[in-house]
């Protein structure tokens, strides 16, 4: 994928771009040259690290070899190079097109969403949020199998009184190797129990019963005590969709303004040039 990228935006660059005079070349094909800041401009498009000089070397043996099939072309068959060309003018044209947009977009778009505008969708769009999994309030701790505080992590992950937290989150930050605990947030239970094995175990049971257990294989230890939990086919709490809800009202804000001014930007652009068409 970046490879084919990396050859509609050479294209399209090297129609565009003239070289500075105090702008060194650091790659040249026959006549056909880039220079260091065309290549920075290229590079950080394409994902490339520029500090990197590995990713120099990647990127400069790339461009040759394009730039070289390039001119292999237009030697063979001018109008299959031609055709190229046109092409990548084409798509040029469409890739102006979507910067102007967006350079319009970010000026124009109000990303804030207030508090009742979040409520509002929330109430009138329920349904949709309905639940596929457990939401859960829970605790995980998953340690090394055998070490010497095992004993003692059995003793206070079912948290009956305040001093077991503290206890948990030392032994977190000395032996887990994951943990989760957050009585102020949601998780889903498939993501919260992804790295447990608890095949064999009936999962619905574990959050229902508000299980305080803990399971093992051969390396680990995972330790599990669900704390509250929300039922499938319900709704989520609105805190927690908060975040997917806000996303979803700058999406419609979005495409609202992006068809508001697609004709408005084409029209007004092409009233500030020259066009002329010829039949």
């Amino acid at each position: 994928m970046k490879q084919a990228g990396f050859i509609v935006s050479l294209f399209c660059f090297l129609l565009t771009t003239a070289c500075s005079d105090n702008d060194p070349v650091v790659a040249q094909v026959d006549d056909s040259t880039l220079t260091s800041n065309e290549a920075n401009i290229l590079m950080e498009h394409l994902g490339y690290d520029t500090k990197d000089p590995k990713d120099w070397k990647i990127f400069l043996d790339l461009w040759t070899e394009q730039e070289a099939l390039r001119l292999e072309l237009k030697n063979i068959d001018p109008k299959l190079a031609k055709l190229s060309e046109l092409r990548a003018q084409s798509f040029a044209g469409e890739l102006s097109k979507y910067y102007l947009q967006e350079l319009k977009i970010n000026a124009l778009l109000d990303t804030v969403i207030s508090q009742k505008e979040l409520e509002n969708y929330y109430n009138e769009h329920k349904v949709e949020f309905e639940l596929q999994d457990y939401l859960v309030q829970a605790l995980y701790l998953k340690v090394p199998k055998g070490i010497k505080v095992e004993k003692d992590i059995k003793n206070h992950y079912v948290l009956k009184n305040d001093k077991d937290l503290g206890k948990i989150n030392s032994y977190a930050k000395l032996y887990a190797e994951d943990f989760y605990f957050d009585d102020q947030q949601w998780i889903y239970f498939n993501d919260l129990t992804k790295d447990i094995p608890l095949r064999g175990f009936n999962r619905d049971n574990i959050v229902l019963n508000r299980t305080k257990t803990y399971f093992s294989d051969d390396e680990f230890t995972y330790f599990v005590n669900i704390i509250d939990y929300k039922l499938k086919n319900t709704e989520p709490p609105f805190e927690f969709l908060v975040p997917q809800i806000r996303e979803i009202i700058l999406s419609k804000r979005l495409n609202q303004l992006r068809e508001k001014i697609d004709q408005q930007l084409i029209q007004k652009t092409k009233s500030k040039h020259d066009i002329q068409i010829n039949l």
